[in-house]
């Protein structure tokens, strides 16, 4: 336990300096291996080449005043938000750290990436609404305002982190979704916590509940693409128009969150196999269950004094 929890922490200081030295980071993917930078700079040249399309089809629809390019509009949007979600963020790096170190089903993480997804929009739109609509505030403002969600999102994600780190050295959480009968006659020893019966039926409960919890604290900060997108809509009469573009770039989100998830959830069902349900399996899945819960309380932590110290920015 003491190896994995070592390696965990030595994932953290590339992260630190990114979130506490402003000006870090610029190059897309440029502090990763190939090939992944260069399906990072990939995605985000084809990612401008979309923002482009959006602007052109808003144009037309604002000098027209045709809703025909609303179809164009929704299907860049949708396109927009599946490789924008392919480039820096933390948002997926929760996601996969949980799906990687605690044992969840399929239809959980797709749950929690499309979760995660759309309360990401509805917080840009009830931003936009809020105060360019209803306040009548300018952009900067708005985006300032945005930002104080990305605090509320750090903090979040620190404090779900922290309360299952604390359930997992206790022994009520065992980072262990349990899909299945279980002979309540086995070995304690092979149970990933020491728990009895009343802990074992209500463990996966509470589990999915902080999953779904640390994927709504990971939307809650709203993505500055879709602001931009609302408040471009909303100034030239097509805010309708920018909340359906706003769920569409969503579902989009959604679907690259939950593909890079199952690549985790794969990684922890290998896991799984390997070590089934010995003493050795039980020892790895609560090292992995808490070493994963360290991992989201210190990027919590490490964003949230990043933010706080740099000032709010929402980019994600």
């Amino acid at each position: 336990m003491r190896v994995i929890l070592a390696a965990v922490l030595t994932l953290w200081p590339s992260l630190a300096s990114a979130a506490l030295v402003p000006g870090q980071g610029a190059a897309p993917g440029g502090d990763l291996p190939e090939p992944l930078r260069t399906v990072v700079a990939w995605g985000f040249a084809l990612q401008r080449q979309l923002n482009g399309d959006l602007r052109q089809h808003l144009a037309a629809m604002r000098e027209t005043g045709s809703w025909e390019p609303a179809a164009g509009i929704i299907a860049a949007a949708f396109l927009y938000g599946v490789f924008h979600a392919i480039g820096p963020g933390h948002g997926k790096v929760v996601i996969a750290g949980w799906f990687a170190t605690r044992r969840a089903r399929i239809i959980h993480g797709l749950v929690a990436s499309l979760i995660a997804a759309m309360v990401q929009s509805a917080s840009a739109i009830a931003i936009v609404g809020a105060l360019a609509g209803a306040l009548a505030l300018a952009p900067r403002a708005v985006m300032a305002g945005a930002g104080w969600l990305e605090i509320a999102s750090y903090g979040m994600i620190a404090a779900v982190g922290a309360i299952m780190m604390w359930r997992t050295i206790t022994g009520r959480g065992c980072g262990h979704d349990h899909d299945h009968a279980h002979d309540h006659g086995h070995d304690r020893e092979a149970s990933c916590c020491d728990h009895g019966h009343h802990h074992h039926e209500v463990a996966p409960e509470v589990e999915r509940k902080a999953l779904f919890a640390v994927a709504a604290a990971v939307g809650l900060r709203p993505c500055s693409g879709a602001i931009l997108v609302l408040l471009f809509t909303l100034t030239n009469g097509l805010f309708a128009v920018g909340i359906a573009a706003t769920f569409a770039m969503g579902l989009g989100v959604a679907v690259t969150v939950a593909a890079i998830g199952m690549g985790a959830l794969g990684l922890n069902r290998l896991i799984e196999r390997r070590f089934g349900d010995s003493g050795m399996g039980g020892r790895i899945r609560a090292a992995l269950a808490l070493a994963g819960a360290l991992a989201i309380t210190l990027m919590g932590l490490i964003l949230l004094a990043g933010a706080l110290i740099n000032g709010p920015s929402p980019t994600g």
